[in-house]
């Protein structure tokens, strides 16, 4: 049975090589700002969610190495058996101050924290509406709960409110969206659906992760609207992009951050963070709320590479981000092109079927980038558009 077994694994990983699905692991060697080494040659890296440049900061890592002298470098146990530290309760409250709620709670990932509180706050007779586009986390954390899941048009607001005045709900009714599409770089339309929830008395849960420390001067997407706080509003976002950190956090009312304590199960059965995360994290929520400049220079070497596309026209999609998608026909053009990108010192590889439907790839801009790795990209855009088949 274990060999039969262990050929059908061999035959699907036959079959992925030869459609150009195979993926491989590709281990840093060494990293300095923007620039990586890989099998002893160096890159400039527009694949990384460190949008501005945080993990590289001095302050942040200095951070770090005093935490581990003051409390190791392990939590050693779960949060509810003193596995964290009076780091956590600081880095809680500074990002309630960031997010303008009452209360918040740090997870171990953004997954971690989508599948286990989205479980928790759909019940058995609620009725959860998510955006065909959501990430796999909230996709995921919606099939572990016990609620029907009705999937709306992607940000088509005039869809989902057909299906909520359709749709007869005995429970809750929860909107479920990711603000920033980490795939296509686009913004959900978060005052209509604001709008929505409110006249419907649904709950809204969004998940900020490409949001936080980007849009809304770095206080994330419901900011960058202007948009009330309210407590049917529940605000996910992690520390793992922006913040250049690890680990995930929720934010809203001390009522709700009370009942995920003691209910989700991805925070109750899990070790908690390093000190040295938690306090790296502190640094960096620091720096987002004082200081505006990195903020600034992310949104500089942004405009100049979606205006460099469009000059050239690339083939990309709507995207009002850092996140700066190339599209292509095939996963063979993409390849090329991801090949020609390399040449030149980039590393900017394909994301491929199934993660999308079109294969692209996927150019993701940091305030860390200096104008000479913003020409060097540009250059590669020039290139590609020299080939006889191009996005």
């Amino acid at each position: 049975m274990s060999e039969k077994f262990f050929e059908f694994l061999e035959e699907k990983l036959r079959r992925l090589k030869e459609q150009n699905l195979y993926r491989s692991l590709k281990d840093v060697n060494s990293r300095d700002g923007m620039e990586i080494t890989i099998n002893g040659k160096k890159y400039i890296n527009f694949s990384s969610n460190d949008y501005l440049g945080l993990s590289q900061h001095p302050l942040v890592k200095e951070a770090a190495m005093q935490a581990i002298k003051i409390f190791g470098c392990g939590g050693g146990a779960s949060r509810l058996l003193a596995g964290g530290t009076v780091l956590n309760k600081e880095l809680e409250k500074l990002l309630a101050q960031l997010k303008g709620t009452e209360s918040s709670i740090v997870l171990n990932s953004g997954y971690t924290a989508n599948t286990s509180l989205i479980p928790v706050l759909a019940e058995e007779e609620d009725i959860i509406f998510s955006d065909e586009l959501n990430h796999a986390s909230i996709i995921d954390g919606i099939r572990l709960s016990k609620a029907k899941k009705i999937i709306y048009k992607h940000a088509d607001i005039d869809d989902l409110s057909q299906k909520i005045k359709e749709t007869s709900c005995k429970g809750k009714k929860i909107v479920i969206t990711d603000t920033v599409f980490s795939m296509d770089g686009d913004i959900a339309p978060l005052k209509e659906l604001y709008e929505i929830c409110k006249f419907e008395d649904a709950i809204l849960y969004i998940d900020d992760a490409h949001g936080t420390g980007v849009l809304g001067q770095g206080q994330g997407a419901w900011k960058h609207f202007n948009l009330p706080q309210e407590n049917f509003v529940v605000q996910m976002g992690t520390l793992s992009k922006s913040v250049g950190c690890f680990g995930a956090f929720v934010c809203g009312t001390n009522s709700l951050i009370d009942w995920f304590i003691n209910s989700a199960r991805g925070f109750i059965f899990s070790t908690a963070l390093p000190p040295s995360v938690i306090a790296s994290a502190i640094a960096s929520i620091k720096i987002i709320i004082e200081d505006k400049t990195l903020i600034d220079t992310l949104w500089h070497n942004t405009e100049k590479v979606i205006e460099a596309i469009k000059i050239l026209g690339l083939k990309t999609t709507n995207t009002q981000t850092p996140i700066i998608p190339l599209l292509f026909e095939s996963i063979e053009d993409a390849m090329n092109a991801s090949k020609i990108f390399n040449s030149l010192g980039i590393y900017a590889p394909v994301i491929r079927p199934p993660t999308v439907k079109i294969p692209r790839i996927r150019i993701t801009i940091s305030a860390a980038h200096t104008h000479e790795n913003i020409e060097r990209l540009i250059e590669a855009f020039n290139l590609l558009c020299q080939q006889p088949r191009r996005a």
